[in-house]
């Protein structure tokens, strides 16, 4: 069995010049997961190693997949760039197709897969994290992995101006035994304003 979980977003971010403090910009990251169809008897087995952007499994069933590194090679990046002398948040939310808009969605008959932080179990979850470079605030909610937000919910934040501020997004999918063999895809959509309040 094979799964590929890829995450995209805008490399960079930039807010030049914002002349109103209503301003603002956002990015959407979407993370794509396939499951190919597979039987097994006994015990699934495999390795949840990765190396980028595509992570590919030889396990049928109960896999843990990440994507993250606070390099930015496997999760995405995103560059901030705000001159407003107060600082800038960023606000994520769900922003996957239907509802929840939190879910991973089939792109066939299967079973949407709910936010959420399971590793093992019975029940299929994906979930989030940040990461920031100096400057940048991560509550502590999100700087583990949690569920994604169904409401704009501020995930990092600065106290200053800056010039290309590096935040990372990381994400993680548990498959259960008896999810069923379709593709998946979970959107995550960041939005930069000024202001640190």
């Amino acid at each position: 069995m094979k799964k590929s979980l890829i995450a995209t977003g805008a490399a960079s971010l930039a807010l030049a010049a914002m002349p109103v403090l209503g301003a603002f910009a956002t990015v959407t990251d979407t993370v794509q997961l396939t499951i190919a169809s597979s039987c097994s008897v006994g015990g699934a087995g495999g390795s949840s190693s990765s190396t980028g952007k595509t992570i590919t499994e030889p396990a049928a069933v109960n896999e843990h997949l990440y994507q993250y590194d606070a390099d930015g090679t496997k999760g995405g990046t995103l560059k901030v760039t705000c001159n407003n002398a107060s600082g800038w948040q960023v606000k994520a939310v769900g922003s996957g197709e239907g509802s929840p808009i939190t879910a991973m969605k089939p792109s066939g008959s299967g079973t949407a897969i709910a936010t959420g932080t399971a590793t093992s179990g019975a029940t299929s979850n994906w979930a989030f994290k940040i990461a920031g470079t100096t400057g940048v605030t991560v509550p502590t909610t999100y700087a583990s992995y949690a569920a994604v937000p169904a409401t704009e919910t501020t995930v990092a934040t600065g106290a200053a101006a800056v010039n290309e501020g590096t935040i990372y997004t990381g994400y993680q999918v548990w498959v259960s035994a008896t999810q069923q063999a379709d593709t998946y895809t979970g959107k995550v959509t960041y939005t930069i304003v000024p202001g640190n309040s």
